[in-house]
């Protein structure tokens, strides 16, 4: 008794009867902070509660060891070992808590945690991959408020975030994200800057120190900049007017399509079809220095100052904006001047929109002659993706009348040109789109072809404004190819479904009417029947929804392998025993042919067997009464063992095979018994076989038979720390069971 008395003192116990706790030992109420009146007839679930753990795993649910963090009185996380041991029934349990050092966590609550805070954000840290919240700053809180999530009690669970940064929590690798979007429970969005740092703890432990960084004002400003250059854009490539930039040295740094190709008053610096004389309202020529630019360089703003352009073409009237540009100092850096066309009919809104704001367009932009295709302009966007794409271009010089089409990729010229020569007919715009590789990756862009009319009615040039859609294009087929996949997975599953339910409802509507009867003596071997056919439809249901969430723990990168070391040829051997029963009652002979009768490799026994068993299942699906299934095992080398499985069915088409391997795949859907499935085993033995590191493959002829191969790694390991036990027959014969649940029923 006294030995009871002093490990009850020294140990972190705790003793419970029907999961109510009655007694708990002082090194427990040490370890949590917590007074025996706060656990004292406490259920275990009230305990889960109590020690935030309940959104990890229930006490009372605890099968084996276990290594929860669990959180004291001061919400301080603590990384326990679990452990129980029944003491007189099941119902009377005494539950171990061993606190596990862990110097990285230790670490990093003393220099992420508690009130120590991020400046310019906030600080928290998760475990992984569960992204139950271990510790905080006190700027974390705040930050919840301001996502729109409710922030009460918020240790030791997993926050509510959206979507977005959830899925940034579960990457498992340290990253900087910008501007990531979180929308509240109202809908409203906020943006932030996330960065991830992943720390390994002791043994498989991993936590998360992740900060947040709200710029959501500044990501609105740039969206709603973004919006305003994108319609600015928009104005810009349809004006009429003339838009210069110049430096304070009276170079142009950007003029518009209409002042290169129509204005240029000029300047050396600006090649142009037309080159117009500026004259003053006397039609005499300007001197240098009352020019606008050189005005406007000189510190003179301009408002509708008169410019008359002449040359051969008919004398235009043009008023001249013109406004000062100065730096940080003061001093005059550049000028911006737009000339306006004074005729009637030009618009007075796009006219005021780009006098509020004139840049430099961020799109794919040239103008070509539509006779000779010759380039006469191009933005510096296109200038330095062209730039990019031919090295030998240094400047526009050497661009500038060349023939456009020398640059643009498509695939056939004359359809392309002769679809502009239409759109010159009818005088409007064609959209061409194109799809092209490089680097090895694909782009997507749209380009507008654009033919611009003079005054005269006549067509002068065609603008060429080309989009990037790859972003859009990617998005789409993304899109496109999900949209499918829940198509396939709602058609098959529910197929899957209403099958068996359908069998199991009629027969418990057979066992009413018994009922309702009383003849159910009567009736013993329909019963029998109904309860047989039953069963087996339970387990085919259950095979469907560990088949849908065996996929996506695949996908997920969660499934493991728990490697032992056994004789392969034995394990083989003892399945094809578990099966020859059901093969036998479809007439269907299986023989197992190896060739060498022992070979010791590391494998996960659960994971193999599903792996065969699914290829065997599959055999006799496609086989009928007298033929022959072969399973043979052949080590190829030192290195490798093959093992096949070979039917006499009727094959598959070869336009199929690629695709047997993909999810939701089921060939033949128009017959009966060979159609059942959701087109699940095979991606999941394909996985499975992967993640042993081998491969699978298959070979088939039409109407003769198919032959499925895997080839896995030999390789041993140290048995004596592993932790896995070989299957037993019941839990073998279970598994047959699940597999073959909708070949016999």
């Amino acid at each position: 008794m006294a030995n009871g008395l002093e490990s009850l003192k020294k140990n972190p116990l705790l003793y419970t009867r029907d999961n109510m706790i009655y007694r708990v030992s002082e090194s427990f109420l040490h370890l949590t902070g917590y007074e025996e009146c706060d656990l004292m007839g406490k259920s275990l679930i009230e305990l889960d509660k109590l020690l935030k753990s309940e959104h990890q795993i229930a006490f009372q649910d605890i099968k084996d060891i276990y290594y929860p963090h669990i959180f004291n009185s001061n919400n301080v996380p603590l990384e326990v070992k679990v452990s129980f041991d029944i003491l007189d029934n099941e119902d009377h349990k005494v539950y171990h808590f061993e606190e596990q050092n862990n110097l990285a966590l230790e670490f990093l609550l003393t220099n992420f945690g508690g009130n120590k805070t991020n400046r310019n954000g906030s600080t928290a840290i998760f475990s992984y991959p569960d992204c139950i919240l271990l510790s905080h700053d006190e700027n974390y809180i705040p930050t919840l408020h301001l996502m729109g999530i409710a922030s009460d009690n918020p240790i030791g669970k997993c926050p509510s975030f959206s979507t977005s940064i959830l899925d940034l929590l579960k990457r498992g690798t340290s990253f900087h994200e910008f501007e990531v979007e979180s929308l509240g429970s109202n809908g409203s969005a906020t943006y932030w800057d996330i960065d991830v740092k992943m720390i390994a703890g002791d043994g498989t432990k991993q936590y998360a120190v992740t900060s947040f960084y709200d710029v959501t004002e500044k990501t609105r400003e740039r969206k709603l900049l973004r919006k305003q250059r994108s319609e600015m854009e928009f104005i810009v490539d349809n004006m009429s007017d003339a838009i210069m930039i110049l430096d304070k040295d009276g170079k142009y740094t950007y003029v518009n399509k209409v002042g290169k190709q129509v204005l240029a008053p000029g300047n050396p610096d600006i090649e142009s079809d037309h080159a117009f004389d500026m004259n003053d309202t006397s039609k005499e020529k300007s001197s240098f220095e009352d020019t606008p630019e050189q005005r406007v360089l000189r510190g003179e703003k301009l408002t509708k100052h008169m410019v008359v352009g002449t040359s051969e073409l008919p004398t235009t009237y043009y008023e001249c904006d013109g406004t000062p540009i100065y730096d940080e100092q003061g001093n005059i850096d550049g000028g911006i001047l737009i000339y306006k066309n004074i005729e009637p009919g030009y618009k007075i809104e796009e006219y005021r929109a780009l006098q509020e704001s004139v840049e430099e367009i961020s799109m794919y932009y040239a103008s070509f002659s539509h006779k000779d295709y010759k380039i006469n302009y191009l933005n510096q966007f296109s200038f330095k993706a062209f730039k990019e794409e031919w090295p030998e271009i240094k400047t526009e010089s050497d661009i500038i009348g060349k023939n456009f089409f020398n640059y643009y990729r498509t695939k056939d010229l004359e359809e392309l040109t002769q679809d502009i020569n239409k759109s010159i007919e009818t005088q409007s715009s064609y959209l061409h789109k194109l799809e092209f590789t490089k680097d090895g990756k694909t782009y997507h862009t749209k380009t507008i072809f654009q033919p611009i009319i003079n005054q005269n009615n006549e067509v002068e040039k065609i603008i060429a404004l080309g989009i990037d859609i790859s972003d859009e294009e990617l998005a789409n087929k993304t899109m496109a190819k999900l949209l499918k996949a829940q198509e396939e997975l709602f058609i098959n599953t529910s197929h899957e479904l209403k099958t068996p339910l359908t069998v199991i409802f009629s027969g418990a509507q057979l066992l009413n009417l018994y009922l309702e009867h009383d003849s159910l003596e009567d009736h013993r071997e329909d019963i029998k029947s109904v309860s047989k056919m039953t069963i087996g439809n339970c387990y085919r249901l259950t095979r469907l929804v560990n088949n849908i969430l065996d996929i996506s723990k695949i996908e997920s990168g969660l499934h493991e392998l728990n490697l032992s070391t056994y004789n392969i040829v034995a394990i083989i051997d003892d399945i094809v025993d578990s099966v020859s029963e059901y093969t036998k009652s479809q007439g269907i002979k299986i023989i197992f042919d190896p060739e060498l009768e022992e070979l010791n490799m590391a494998v996960d026994v659960y994971k193999f067997d599903r792996i065969l068993l699914n290829l065997i299942s599959n055999a006799i699906k496609f086989s009928i009464p007298g033929e022959v299934i072969l399973i043979r095992l052949v080590k190829k080398d030192k290195h490798t063992v093959s093992i096949s499985v070979t039917d006499e069915g009727i094959g598959i088409d070869q336009q199929n095979i690629d695709a047997i391997f993909e999810k939701f795949t089921q060939l033949n859907r128009n017959l009966n018994r060979i159609a059942e499935g959701t087109g699940l085993g095979l991606p999941i033995a394909k996985s499975l076989t992967e993640l042993h590191g081998g491969s699978i493959r298959v070979e088939s002829i039409v109407d003769e038979g198919s032959t499925f191969t895997i080839e896995l790694p030999i390789k041993r390991i140290d048995t004596t720390n592993s932790n896995q036990a070989h299957k037993s027959n019941m839990d073998r014969d279970e598994l047959i069971k699940y597999e073959f649940s909708d070949i016999y029923l």
